[in-house]
This record gives structure tokens, C-alpha cells and sequence, in this order.
């Protein structure tokens, strides 16, 4: 059996490739890696880079929810009570108070 001999700029790029991403796979793959609060919503500013925006829940009848900015360390806590992930979802404009079946609204425009 006959091997192809294979040309020594190959082998040059080759040597290459295995010298700068085994040290990288070996010492650096753990910064790569993907951690589970990278999927959340961080602000653009370093002093804020390990909050995140919660949609927290007050028990309030009126104002039932908030949103709130909090470390990514309360996040587990959090949605454990009932809160979720990301800005709440502004409030839809009370409709105007009629008057029995006349339809007469009340209040100012």
C-alpha cells in the first residue's frame, strides 16, 4: 500500500494549528465556555455586568408588578417567588368609565 505523501507547507500549517489550540483548549477552553448566566440580559456598563432586569412581584392589588435590576446571585431566589426574567410589560391604559347603556363617558379628556 502506497501512501500519498502529504507537502510540507500542510504539515507546516498543521504544526501550526496544533501548537496555538491545544495550550488554548487546554488552559483558555474553560473561559470559551458558554456559563449559565450568559444567556441573561446584562447591561451594557461594566459596574452592572452581573445584574440583571426582573419583572418582581409585589403582592399589591394595585401595582402587582415591578421591574427591578438585581444581581445575578438573588436571580435563583427570584423566580423561585414568582418573578420573571426581563422588563415587565408596561400597563395597558385604563378604558374611560361610561354611564349605564347611554354610553356618556365621565371624567376629562
Amino acid at each position: 500500500m502506497n501512501r500519498i505523501p502529504l507537502p510540507p507547507r500542510f504539515l507546516a500549517g498543521l504544526a501550526v494549528t496544533v501548537a496555538l489550540f491545544v495550550p488554548l483548549a487546554v488552559f483558555g477552553g474553560s473561559a470559551l465556555a458558554k456559563s449559565s448566566a450568559s444567556q441573561y440580559q446584562y447591561s451594557g456598563s461594566s459596574q452592572y455586568q452581573y445584574r440583571v432586569q426582573v419583572c418582581h412581584r409585589t403582592h399589591s392589588k394595585k401595582h402587582p408588578w415591578h421591574t427591578i435590576t438585581v444581581s445575578v446571585k438573588a436571580l435563583k431566589a427570584h423566580l423561585r417567588h414568582g418573578d420573571t426574567l426581563g422588563a415587565c410589560a408596561p400597563a395597558a391604559p385604563a378604558a374611560p368609565k361610561t354611564h349605564g347603556q347611554s354610553g356618556v363617558q365621565h371624567g376629562k379628556k
